[in-house]
């Protein structure tokens, strides 16, 4: 596993072989927290110190796009991407590790113990009352300034990317496999997925 700084038994069929044994080293695998046009992602429990994790698994072969980073190795985008911008800045989720295995890539980001994606929030209230919802949109806004200035462009925000620690009230934005580097020039390609 490769580890950015600050960084069990499945209950799943999805990690099997290679992939089960070195999760199930490190981390207990919980419940499926979603699926994607590219990954699950699953709630999991990092054995040392009991930290609340989510674990992404994509299929490599859906990997379209892979970049370099900072050590000169090769990964996919979105992990170039993430790593860019897991500087410690609370409004993004941070990546702590990676693992490259044959048929897949999996990635181990921070989780809040108590979380939810805005898309959820929303359901569940039907309605956000304004003071809430200006808060939530000035955490967006500082969130993609923040990817920003790091040279990432996300292009997939919607209430689904958007994470809330119901603790805190953070929002957190998620999700960069649709994401690429920040351009001078126009964009000529579509990307990301309906909300």
């Amino acid at each position: 596993m490769r580890e950015f700084p600050g960084a069990g038994t499945a209950r799943v069929e999805e990690f099997s072989g290679t992939a089960h044994e070195a999760l199930q080293e490190r981390y207990r695998l919980g419940s499926l927290l979603g699926r994607g046009g590219f990954g699950s992602v699953f709630a999991a429990t990092r054995l040392s110190d009991g930290a609340p994790v989510a674990i992404k698994r994509v299929p490599r072969n859906r990997v379209r796009h892979w970049g370099e980073l900072p050590d000169g190795s090769r990964a996919p985008l979105e992990i170039v991407l993430q790593a860019k911008v897991s500087t410690g800045f609370p409004g993004v989720v941070q990546l702590l590790e990676w693992l490259e295995l044959p048929n897949d890539i999996v990635m181990v980001m921070e989780r809040p113990e108590r979380c939810q994606d805005l898309h959820r929030v929303i359901r569940a209230c039907r309605f956000v009352p304004e003071e809430v919802a200006r808060e939530l949109f000035r955490q967006v806004l500082e969130a993609v300034r923040h990817c920003t200035s790091c040279g990432v462009l996300h292009r997939d925000i919607k209430p689904g990317n958007i994470v809330l620690d119901l603790a805190t009230g953070q929002a957190k934005l998620i999700d960069f496999g649709c994401g690429t580097y920040l351009q001078e020039t126009a964009y000529t390609h579509f990307s990301g997925e309906p909300t």
